[in-house]
């Protein structure tokens, strides 16, 4: 008998206020899901950017490191998580769990 996959569901990841020229990388579950350099925040809108990621169903850690600037949080999101929000404020990575409202793109 085939084991089934696991269902999947798309997670909603914010990049708000605080990013300056940032290469960041973006882990579920201690594995690089992507990266992205020269990241900044529109100061116009408060966003530097906004990606999907991929999560198992039962939940996942997610993780975000600013690699040039040497900051790093993780967040564990279980039950059904929308969006998670992601900014520097006072030197540190700050992650929050969103609505899934938060899209502008």
């Amino acid at each position: 008998m085939l084991e089934e996959e696991a269902p999947m569901r798309e997670l909603l990841v914010v990049f708000q206020e605080g990013f300056e020229d940032a290469n960041i990388t973006l882990t579920v579950n201690g594995k690089q899901a992507r990266r992205d350099l020269g990241v900044s925040t529109n100061p116009i809108l408060g966003i530097a950017a906004e990606v999907s990621v991929e999560l198992p169903a039962k939940g996942a850690q997610v993780g975000v490191e600013v690699t040039n600037r040497g900051l790093k949080a993780i967040k564990k999101v279980t039950g059904k998580p929308r969006s998670v929000l992601v900014s520097v404020e006072d030197g540190k990575l700050v992650m929050r769990e969103g609505t899934g409202r938060e899209a502008f793109l």
